[in-house]
């Protein structure tokens, strides 16, 4: 029996580490000065897509050290701690006129904006945006369909994105399309219709997709959108993932400790019976 509890105690030691990994999952931590990204969807037309697309950008935010805050139209009045403004899939008026020309010196001051999806038809009204976009969309196609994109080579906002992506959207049309030298075009369609791209003199960046959930679950349209929140917040170092969040610690845990289990259960039946053998045979030299 003592044999079997110094068994027993063993295996708990050796499974205390394995647990408590499980236990305290680590936290991934931010890089210090690693952008600070305000993220606002006011007035979207899908609130799940919406919410969504904040999870999976919290999600990047953890494994690729930067900062995602989910705001509000008021939180663009006081833009000094932000480096990166990113209005995803915003309705059509959702900002008053000193939170525009808030928005206006953030980005004429150096800061970062990325805009999805249906927040390039956002405030209609407001010339500096559109300009700045570089196109004017076209009411989306009432089907969705699935397309190809291609990515264009020679910016860091698409690096990495050599392969053809296929997603399924209500896609946009532009008229006028974004066009050098103003813009540049990072992505397209098959049939040449521009769907992502970036201005050439300020720290903007627009994608079309991203008004399906399922866009926001691809993961090289999350690589497009973390690489573009990189380089409109003037970053040139290389992205470097969290080393504490680049793959959950669990599954390796848990089958680790599983084995151990397994082998301690082999291992204690094994000693009850030799246990059970020996005091048999004590049993039988004590009767002769």
């Amino acid at each position: 029996m003592r044999t079997l509890l110094r068994l027993l105690t063993t295996v708990a030691l050796a499974c205390a580490p394995a647990f408590a990994a499980v236990a305290v999952s680590p936290v991934a931590a931010h890089a210090a000065g690693g952008p600070q990204v305000l993220v606002v969807t006011t007035g979207n037309a899908a609130q799940d897509v919406a919410d969504y697309a904040i999870e999976r950008l919290q999600m990047e935010a953890r494994r690729w050290n930067f900062t995602l805050t989910e705001g509000t139209p008021e939180h663009l009045e006081r833009l000094g701690g932000y480096d990166v403004v990113m209005f995803v899939n915003t309705g059509a008026d959702f900002l008053d006129a000193d939170q525009q020309e808030s928005v206006e010196t953030f980005v004429e001051q150096g800061g970062g904006l990325i805009a999805t999806n249906a927040a390039i038809q956002s405030e209609t009204d407001w010339t500096w945006y559109h300009e700045t976009l570089g196109a004017t969309a076209l009411p989306p196609a009432d089907a969705s369909t699935e397309e190809a994109v291609t990515f264009n080579s020679g910016s860091p906002v698409t690096e990495g994105l050599d392969e053809e992506l296929k997603l399924t959207e209500h896609w946009y049309s532009f008229d006028p399309a974004p066009v050098q030298p103003g813009s540049t075009v990072l992505a397209q369609l098959g049939s040449g219709q521009a769907v992502a791209w970036v201005d050439e003199e300020l720290p903007v960046f627009y994608a079309s997709p991203g008004g399906e959930g399922k866009t926001w679950g691809d993961r090289d349209f999350l690589k497009l959108m973390r690489q573009a929140i990189w380089w409109s917040a003037g970053e040139e170092g290389a992205m470097v993932q969290n080393s504490e969040d680049a793959a959950p610690a669990w599954p390796y845990t848990l089958t680790f400790a599983m084995f151990v289990i397994a082998v301690a259960g082999g291992g204690s039946i094994a000693v009850w019976r030799l246990d059970k053998a020996e005091t048999e045979k004590e049993a039988a030299a004590a009767r002769a």
